[in-house]
């Protein structure tokens, strides 16, 4: 072949490869937008007979599950789970759960008064929650667990419980999941306050 047709020949080759590359660029899907999610607690009215004030000081999640990503169960034997990406809590978990509690208990108690600690400094009692598991599986059931503990001003336990609530959910998207995680939430929340008022 002559120089000329080489040089042809490596010209078509050069615009082919632009041509195939920009095609490709041009015809990936754009990227979903980022779907973010608030919790909503509720639980039932109740009386603590007291007017006494109780003071989250904090909630604690370990792992992937304390991020802002929704999580869900991927196995069980070991028990697994994953992060579902583009889909996400509009705070990280911890402080998520810190105020649909709140709200809920604000809500719910007709005498006992909630806050945080940085709120109530010199509560009477003051309340910490471990949460072990925030997720649920799609199609499946929605599911928290959380230990609880509760201590008067000078130390003194009141109350030192596990507590685990769980709900279906209604289809397998991430709104059935969240709707289903708030729904096990207040039950769970629901147990915990009806024994708080108990030994109170």
């Amino acid at each position: 072949m002559t120089r000329p047709t080489l040089l042809a020949i490596r010209h078509l080759l050069a615009v082919t490869g632009i041509a195939a590359l920009l095609a490709a660029c041009s015809s990936s899907a754009p990227r979903a937008p980022d779907t973010y999610f608030d919790c909503a607690v509720t639980v039932p009215a109740l009386s603590f007979g007291t007017t006494d004030r109780i003071a989250l000081q904090r909630v604690d999640i370990r792992g992937v599950q304390s991020g802002r990503a929704l999580v869900v169960v991927t196995g069980d034997t070991p028990r697994q789970f994953q992060e579902l990406r583009g889909h996400y809590w509009h705070v990280a978990a911890p402080t998520l759960i810190e105020r649909a509690f709140l709200d809920a208990m604000r809500t719910a108690s007709s005498d006992a008064r909630f806050g945080t600690s940085d709120m109530m400094k010199d509560a009477d009692y003051r309340m910490t929650l471990n949460v072990t598991e925030f997720a649920f599986q799609p199609g499946g059931a929605a599911s928290i667990r959380f230990d609880a503990v509760v201590t008067r001003k000078k130390g003194a336990t009141v109350l030192s419980e596990s507590y685990w609530g769980t709900a279906p959910l209604s289809g397998s998207s991430s709104a059935a999941g969240v709707t289903a995680l708030s729904e096990a939430a207040g039950k769970a929340f629901g147990l915990l306050v009806q024994e708080l008022a108990t030994a109170l």
